[in-house]
């Protein structure tokens, strides 16, 4: 006696094409996926976190922060230009993954300026400083005792090789004075 076969060839037509679909739409999914634009995040921020329209280029491309680019998959270049009153930031290197986020931050430090004052006077007559940014820094390089005083401030002494910093925190021009031979010089600050 023959058994009869529990072959059904529709069974076996889907236990083929089921699993065809499946890979067919894994396929097309890794296609879509692999080959979806990645945004790169850019923004400039001052010392303090805040932040600055500052420009900046990805891959000789110009933009200005805060920007969002999209970018294919791939390892890209941002560089950040220069803004007055600040030091631009070094250039930062990214990877765009597909369908993600990257981000790239531009700190920004202020500019200090430099004066130098001895007992004869200042090495500068005048500075220009940003109010509430650009710190302005005296030192003594002479070997002897100096002291100024002026603007926001009674006296300051500094020593051999000793430093002040000060960032004004008004928009108004400031005398200083060096205390032995009165010289004056003037900050001018925006």
């Amino acid at each position: 006696m023959r058994r009869k076969s529990r072959y059904n060839p529709k069974v076996g037509k889907l236990l083929f094409v089921v699993p065809a679909i499946v890979i067919i739409v894994l396929g097309v999914y890794a296609f879509i996926h692999l080959n979806s634009p990645g945004i790169l995040m850019v923004r400039a921020e001052d010392e303090n976190l805040a932040p600055l329209a500052a420009p900046f280029t990805v891959n000789g491309n110009s933009y200005t922060t805060p920007a969002n680019v999209s970018l294919s998959q791939g390892s890209y270049v941002v560089s950040f230009g220069t803004i007055p009153w600040y030091y631009p930031p070094a250039i930062r290197e990214v990877t765009i993954t597909p369908g993600y986020s990257a981000f790239a931050v531009g700190s920004y430090q202020p500019e200090t300026k430099f004066v130098q004052v001895t007992a004869s006077g200042f090495n500068e007559t005048t500075v220009v400083a940003l109010h509430g940014v650009t710190p302005v820094t005296w030192t003594n390089p002479s070997s002897s005792l100096v002291t100024f005083s002026g603007g926001p401030f009674q006296q300051v002494r500094l020593q051999s090789g000793q430093s002040y910093t000060y960032t004004f925190t008004t928009a108004e021009s400031f005398a200083i004075h060096v205390g032995a031979t009165n010289e004056t010089m003037t900050v001018n600050v925006q």
